[in-house]
């Protein structure tokens, strides 16, 4: 077993921290290329029709004009329309905008001309091809939790064929990597999928031992290829396939201080005294991981307090890792509905895991934090190595406060939280419920930036009242 000595203590909290105030900054001070193509206006509209009456024409042609790369035939799948479709004004402006939140184009303004024959049009396309740019972003993983993109170099349609690129760096709570990515198939008339990406990041995983918190870096890089099909009414299947280097650090280090124990935040953990499901995880794996998703999204694209107005998005996802250490097998369903409920979206989230008995403690399942069961810290509800079962429920109600209210500047949210976690066979904790209140404020490009309060209403491994949550984007 490889055993890698590092640095006692970690930068990635005060990298990660300084990181965000500079991007909260930026939010305030720069504009996003992206709200500048939404700003355009429409420069012409479809022949009015009696009211009361839906006018509906036949698309004859699309005449595209400052597409030096971009080809026809990409354009008109990104549109989601092609000659002979039937369409109306909603329809139109609906492809339109489609078109401009693809990213193929720094502008795009249309006018429409009648066509040939009696109920026919021309949709004109004025637009400005998009070269190689730098952009700032926000992003949000499973493993992980929510990360920011202070740099990332795009090279979307480089080539003209409406690929998806970019060289991302990325900074998050407790994580730092960097990232390329290649995909093609995202037009929403693309019935198959595929991508590749290479990744490196390392990630402290935190765990609680005796109501101390601890933190284990590991560090994790490798190759993807994907491969999916979508199969209509928002059903899509996929396929990947997953090289990767796992390792974790032979020593461990104490996250905050405790007075009970007698430890200070940086304390090094040596390695013979790391808890035994820790210590069996550490060093260098080499692993194969296959996984198949299959995806529901009937997600409505109107928005309410920041989120879908209604719909579900399911997620069923079954793997296998083959290592030297031990095979094992992983499985995940995750699903997400929502409601409008007076001026908000009422959210329903339930998620169930299962992950062998040969996975180590960070490809295990962890309960508690902001994305299970709120008003406890980050997996402060498993055991030191984890568990192999999690079931997890949410409830949550957001309403806007201030602005706009389909994307406010302010928005208020009211939620509750219950969730479950062990081992087969083995001794599992009592149902973990969590019940609170929050805020997200949204800032520009960044999205909503907020905080959850939550006040644990069961058994809690450390002694708080209540516990906070700072958030990116919402918890589901």
């Amino acid at each position: 077993m490889k055993r890698v000595r590092m640095n006692r203590r970690s930068h990635l909290p005060g990298i990660t921290a300084a990181i965000v105030f500079l991007t909260i900054g930026c939010a305030f001070c720069c504009p996003a290329r992206g709200d500048a193509r939404s700003a355009s206006q429409p420069t012409g509209e479809l022949p009015a029709a009696s009211p009361g009456v839906v006018k509906m024409l036949t698309l004859e042609a699309v005449e595209p004009h400052g597409n030096t790369r971009t080809s026809l035939a990409v354009i008109e799948r990104y549109l989601g329309l092609s000659p002979g479709a039937r369409l109306d004004q909603e329809d139109l402006l609906e492809a339109v905008a489609r078109l401009r939140e693809s990213g193929l184009f720094d502008a795009v303004d249309y006018f429409t001309r009648p066509g040939r024959t009696r109920g026919a049009l021309v949709l004109v396309l004025e637009v400005e091809e998009r070269g190689p740019d730098l952009r700032l972003g926000t992003g949000n993983s499973d493993l992980d939790g929510w990360y920011l993109i202070p740099a990332a170099l795009s090279l979307d349609n480089l080539t003209g064929r409406g690929e998806q690129a970019a060289v991302q760096l990325m900074i998050g709570y407790r994580m730092a990597g960097l990232t390329a990515h290649y995909r093609r198939g995202a037009a929403p008339g693309d019935r198959t999928f595929w991508g590749a990406e290479i990744r490196a990041f390392a990630s402290e995983r935190v765990y609680f031992e005796d109501g101390v918190e601890y933190a284990h870096l590991v560090s994790r890089g490798g190759l993807s290829l994907h491969l999916g099909r979508r199969l209509g009414r928002g059903w899509s299947l996929s396929a990947a396939v997953q090289l990767e280097t796992a390792d974790a650090d032979s020593t461990g280090t104490v996250w905050r201080d405790d007075d009970v124990s007698g430890v200070t935040q940086g304390d090094e953990v040596p390695f013979a005294e790391l808890p035994e499901g820790i210590a069996a995880g550490v060093g260098e794996r080499e692993r194969t991981i296959w996984h198949t998703d299959l995806v529901l999204d009937t997600r409505s694209p109107e928005r309410r307090a920041g989120s879908p107005a209604a719909g579900l998005w399911g997620r069923l996802r079954l793997g296998y890792t083959l290592q030297k250490e031990g095979d094992f097998p992983s499985g995940r369903c995750d699903l997400r509905a929502y409601r409008s409920l007076g001026s908000g979206v009422l959210g329903l989230h339930g998620r169930a895991a299962y992950v062998g008995a040969e996975a180590p403690f960070y490809d295990r399942l962890y309960l508690g934090g902001l994305y299970t069961v709120r008003g406890f810290p980050s997996q402060s509800l498993s055991a030191p190595s984890g568990d192999e079962w999690l079931c997890q429920g949410s409830a949550e109600y957001r309403a806007p406060l201030l602005g706009d209210a389909a994307r406010p500047r302010l928005v208020g949210l009211l939620f509750v939280d219950a969730g479950r976690s062990g081992e087969p066979g083995g001794p599992s904790g009592r149902v973990a419920v969590g019940a609170g209140w929050g805020f997200r404020v949204r800032l520009g490009w960044l999205g909503y930036l907020g905080t959850d309060f939550a006040v644990p209403l069961s058994t809690s491994p450390v002694d708080e009242s209540f516990h906070g949550h700072v958030s990116l984007g919402w918890s589901f």
